[in-house]
């Protein structure tokens, strides 16, 4: 059931453009729904749930508050807001700050969860995200509110759009995620210690010892800056070294597999549970020799 209330407090005449997909682009392509640009006053607000789109919003000046999923996030410059608008959501103006300047997008259409998916994994299930320096969000969405303002249902339209929409989704990903200063020093000598060290026996006890906390610390924390356990890293670290010998030089699977630190028979098995072929065919493929 789809409730909505609002109130648009608007500080400047605000750009609010609607979109008419064809069953076309709600069929095969991403697609706009709507999209626009508030300034909006200290009383404005959104309380919505049961809607089938997807909300970007980003920050251009002021603050913006979001409570979602029992969370509440705080909207501010270089961050974008990233919501599935089936569940409740309750976004605001910051009344401390007073006004909230924003850019945002309603999208939906084929494949849009796995990007959805993928943006909270990278950041480790927040739906508000810090962007690096370099981001091109707000252009983005500019190019989309002008395409929004002129679209029509050709498809030259819907294909410029669907472009937009995922440049938008791969800059909203790409951009995102852990500030590498924040990360504790126990964490980046971890990631450094299997990074250097793969080819030897290294468990999480060991890690845990070199950092002089408890390996469940360890664990949790790892997880939440790299999204994988330590294991699993160290275990993508020795599967991408296997596959460049595997590559670049004559040497057989055995002298691999003790070169990455792994018993053969086991490092067949799980290579082959990775990549879905084995070592051998891995590298026939890749040298362009016959199965």
């Amino acid at each position: 059931m789809s409730e909505t209330k609002y109130k648009l407090d608007m500080l400047k005449k605000p750009t609010w453009k609607f979109v008419n997909p064809s069953d076309f682009a709600k069929s095969n392509l991403l697609y706009i729904q709507e999209s626009g640009k508030f300034c909006s006053g200290k009383d404005y607000f959104t309380k919505r749930s049961g809607l089938n789109s997807y909300l970007i919003k980003t920050t251009i000046s002021g603050k913006g508050v979001l409570e979602y999923c029992g969370e509440k996030y705080f909207i501010l410059p270089k961050t974008v807001m990233f919501i599935d608008c089936k569940e409740y959501q309750n976004y605001y103006t910051d009344v401390n700050a007073g006004k909230w300047e924003m850019l945002w997008v309603h999208l939906n259409g084929k494949n849009i969860k796995p990007y959805y998916e993928k943006f909270l994994e990278k950041n480790n299930g927040s739906n508000v995200a810090v962007l690096s320096d370099d981001n091109n969000v707000c252009e983005i969405m500019d190019h989309i509110i002008a395409v929004s303002a002129n679209y029509t249902k050709d498809h030259d339209s819907e294909i410029i759009a669907d472009n937009l929409l995922h440049s938008l989704l791969g800059e909203c990903i790409i951009k995102s995620g852990t500030d590498i200063s924040s990360v504790p020093d126990f964490i980046k000598q971890s990631a450094y210690y299997l990074r250097h060290h793969y080819s030897e026996e290294i468990d999480l006890d060991f890690l845990a010892r070199e950092s002089n906390i408890s390996k469940y610390h360890l664990q949790r924390t790892f997880k939440q800056v790299f999204g994988i356990s330590p294991a699993k890293y160290l275990t993508n670290i020795r599967i991408n070294h296997a596959k460049r010998l595997l590559r670049g030089t004559t040497l057989s699977v055995s002298e691999i597999s003790e070169k990455i630190g792994m018993e053969p028979n086991y490092f067949i098995q799980l290579f082959k549970s990775l990549e879905n072929e084995t070592p051998g065919q891995y590298r026939n493929k890749w040298s362009g020799k016959p199965k």
